[in-house]
């Protein structure tokens, strides 16, 4: 445990259900919630003396939590407060923003909103803190994390002190960055640095947004119309988690990237085992494809397979936005995965499209996630 003079707390046995938005999940061994780097270093030292496993929990947003719980330490960074008064200050086009990573990533939006700073305002409504924000860098509506992403002060796992990376070394792509790919498990995020614009940028070309303020005849919204219409827009496709029923972990699976002759042959197995009318959806998208590789919306293919509305125990494909996966109240990891693994076999054998998770899977066995999600 930590030594003499430490005011770090530790629980232990702790129930993970209420810290993640799917409101799911068994306890962690230990659990400790910290404000500084001193404490976070303590808790690190505990797990290095033990040879715990950590694992960094944020908001909870883009996590599964197995029901078996996670048998080492989670370290749970609780710090907030945005800081607008960087090196460079508010002078010239740009705002530099450093953020604590315990800071929840919907008023990160609306405090730039609130200043007419522009950058961040379609990702508006993501569930979660603002360092599992750099985790995935988040993305919605023509936006995404690194569009604005500067630089991250960072605590290693393995020990010593605070240490920043430049945007470069995080090399963030499409809902990835280091922290969940080639060096998961190695930082804690302690904060994040962006750049806003003072300069109006609106991103309105989604369908869904150009929808919206069609709608009502509106065409040169305020920043602060688009963030209300963001709002809207998710509420209606994405259930904010506010409680166990309806709890959920956002989009739970990936958009697919499909090269040319890849769109081809979806677009042919479409046509043989769904008829004209699920191929005529499909061919909207025809034009994304003929410069090469693109991305294909996850939503429309579990849609086409009919798989709106499957459930699995307590757990259900979203009938109105079929990315989400819904815990009906009640449900465990293990419904979750069963709903997620159906969802991926079908798909797979009707449109030979593989699709992968985007949350993130804690405490699970390798033989747990082959068992539920795998293709066999």
């Amino acid at each position: 445990m930590p030594g003499p003079g430490s005011d770090v707390e530790i629980e232990q046995d702790a129930p993970l259900k209420p810290y993640t938005t799917f409101k799911i999940g068994g306890p962690a061994r230990y659990l400790c919630v910290v404000t500084t780097p001193p404490q976070a270093r303590d808790a690190l030292n505990l797990a290095r003396s033990q040879a715990l496993p950590v694992f960094v929990l944020g908001g909870g947003s883009n996590i599964l939590v197995s029901d078996a719980g996670f048998g080492g330490l989670v370290l749970h960074p609780a710090h907030a407060g945005i800081d607008s008064s960087g090196p460079e200050g508010a002078g010239g086009p740009g705002v530099r923003l450093r953020i604590n990573a315990g800071e929840p990533w919907d008023r990160v939006v609306g405090y730039t909103v609130d200043h007419g700073w522009w950058g961040v305002e379609n990702l508006s409504h993501i569930p979660g803190q603002s360092g599992a924000a750099l985790v995935q860098n988040i993305g919605a509506y023509g936006q995404q994390m690194s569009d604005v992403f500067e630089q991250a002060e960072v605590l290693p796992v393995s020990g010593g002190e605070l240490q920043t990376l430049a945007a470069a070394e995080c090399d963030l792509g499409y809902r990835r960055s280091i922290f969940n790919s080639t060096r998961r498990g190695e930082f804690l995020i302690w904060s994040v640095a962006l750049r806003v614009s003072t300069v109006p940028h609106p991103h309105l070309g989604y369908r869904d947004v150009q929808a919206y303020f069609a709608e009502r005849g509106n065409s040169e919204p305020s920043q602060r119309e688009i963030r209300e219409a963001i709002v809207q827009i998710r509420d209606r496709k994405f259930p904010y988690p506010r409680e166990e029923r309806r709890g959920n972990a956002g989009s739970f699976f990936k958009n697919p990237t499909l090269s040319p002759a890849g769109w081809q042959s979806l677009e042919t197995r479409v046509r043989t085992r769904f008829g004209e009318a699920a191929h005529a959806r499909l061919a909207e998208l025809r034009p994304r494809f003929d410069t090469g590789f693109a991305k294909l919306p996850a939503a429309l293919l579990i849609d086409i397979c009919g798989l709106k509305g499957f459930e699995a125990g307590r757990a259900q494909v979203n009938p109105s936005q079929p990315l989400v996966i819904l815990n009906q109240g009640g449900a465990t990891a293990r419904d979750v995965l069963r709903v997620a693994g159906h969802v991926r076999r079908t798909v797979h054998a009707e449109t030979g499209v593989t699709l992968e998770l985007e949350p993130e899977l804690v405490g699970f066995s390798a033989e747990d996630v082959d068992r539920y999600i795998g293709l066999k």
